[in-house]
């Protein structure tokens, strides 16, 4: 799927992937705070949007994991209605 399709009503694989990813190698400190290098990040992406599942053990994502954490933040702020969506802004601030 690609990175900005979310009609499905599942966890888009994409967020799957990563998600476990970070959970298996990711116990380092700001894993979502640093951002990965950029092309990294979009080579990873591209993957993903090649309607492939990319082999995340790959040493690259493996040597900048934070990559991994970034197309996560990044696949949030391209949604087309933000995960706090713009109707229930109010009653979340």
């Amino acid at each position: 799927a690609r990175l900005t399709n979310s009609s499905c009503p599942s966890v888009p694989q994409v967020l799957k992937s990563c998600t476990e990813f970070i959970e298996k190698h990711g116990i380092v400190d700001g894993i979502y705070r640093l951002s990965g290098i950029a092309s990294n990040i979009q080579k990873l992406r591209h993957e993903f949007d090649s309607e492939q599942i990319p082999d995340l053990t790959k040493d690259i994502y493996i040597q900048d994991i934070h990559c991994v954490g970034s197309l996560c933040k990044l696949y949030f702020r391209e949604l087309p209605n933000p995960l706090l969506t713009y109707q229930l802004y109010e009653k979340f601030s």
